[in-house]
């Protein structure tokens, strides 16, 4: 423990020499986890630390990087991802120019639904009904450009990701997946050849009115060919809209919707989400459900799901969270690999820090 007080310090006082800030925030979790199926009831424990590291020239541009401690061990020893937990920036009058593990056009612009709280391990938000909109980001490196401009309410950002061949892993989709990428599961990890850039470019407004604020985002991003190997274009594309509302008495709802396409003919689909959070005094509580719907002939499975999530301030950074997710397989349609009709679920209920 003194070794890495010792340490700390150090880090502090140098950055001081440096005329630069350097920020230590974290996170941790404890408590126990369970679900049916496959899914074992066990002790559950997590950590995560970010170190932020910040600049500013004398005419006001600032610059720095993020490194997330937890994200590089969690893709330690993979090839997936050569900027996992990384990311640069620089902004100004201009706009910031982010470079590294950051989200692409689509993921930008696309508004999350209200989950309320958070639960630990996720288990709210960890069912096949649930969109974070990064089906797009990290199919090759992981290293994404983006470009963001503020103006007037409006928030656009647009995205570029190079496929540089290098230690490229073979994805392999589950067979419960809602990520449209099986057909690439018989990749090689290194084939010589190169895919063609992955474009992406979001929008979002926000706004208020008397007694709360509003947001509206779109997205869309697109890959012509992700896959040399493959004869012909193997192109996808995803494009949605989202909206959220947030009332001064503690009310969020949002709903979202995005659709799919391509790589092959009837490989399309459309995915949909609601969700709402509710928090007062110190309990705050949020409900979400999604469902996505291909085509028979897609690769993917129909699969639908909600999750619960509450939770009670203790102060002080420290909470007691309660999450439950569960996930539906309603059609198996061509998937690959073959998915099975049913319903899982997962639950949660421990402790929540934060530094």
């Amino acid at each position: 423990m003194k070794k890495v007080l010792f340490a700390t310090t150090a880090l502090v006082a140098t950055a001081g020499i440096a005329s630069a800030d350097v920020a230590l925030t974290g996170s941790a979790e404890m408590g126990v986890v369970g679900g049916s199926g496959s899914t074992i009831t066990q002790f559950h424990q997590d950590i995560d630390v970010t170190f932020t590291l910040s600049g500013e020239t004398g005419n006001g541009i600032t610059f720095g990087a993020a490194v997330d401690l937890d994200e590089i061990a969690g893709g330690a020893g993979g090839a997936t991802n050569d900027d996992f937990g990384y990311s640069v920036f620089i902004s100004g009058d201009f706009g910031t120019l982010t470079l590294g593990d950051t989200d692409g056009g689509f993921d930008a612009g696309m508004l999350e639904v209200p989950a309320g709280p958070g639960s630990i391990d996720d288990a709210h938000t960890g069912h096949s009904g649930w969109n974070g909109f990064n089906q797009l980001d990290g199919v090759y490196d992981g290293q994404i450009l983006s470009y963001a401009y503020s103006v007037s309410g409006f928030t656009v950002t647009a995205s570029v990701e190079m496929d540089d061949d290098r230690e490229r892993a073979a994805p392999v989709a589950p067979a419960t997946s809602n990520a449209p990428f099986g057909e690439l599961a018989t990749q090689p990890a290194t084939d010589g050849l190169t895919g063609d850039a992955v474009y992406g470019i979001g929008a979002v407004y926000a706004g208020s009115f008397g007694g709360g604020s509003y947001n509206v985002g779109v997205g869309y991003q697109t890959v012509n060919d992700i896959d040399p190997l493959v004869a012909g274009a193997q192109g996808y594309t995803a494009m949605g809209i989202s909206g959220n509302v947030t009332l001064d008495n503690g009310l969020s709802v949002g709903a979202t919707y995005a659709t799919y396409e391509g790589f092959s003919a009837g490989n399309e689909g459309t995915h949909m989400g609601i969700g709402a959070s509710y928090a007062f005094d110190d309990i705050s509580v949020g409900v979400n459900y999604g469902v996505y719907d291909w085509e028979t002939t897609a690769l993917v499975a129909d699969t639908s799901g909600f999750g619960l999530s509450a939770a009670y301030d203790l102060g002080g950074g420290l909470s007691a969270r309660l999450g439950y997710g569960s996930s539906t397989v309603d059609a198996v349609n061509a998937t690959a690999p073959a998915a099975t009709l049913g319903t899982t679920s997962t639950w949660s209920l421990g402790m929540a820090m934060s530094f």
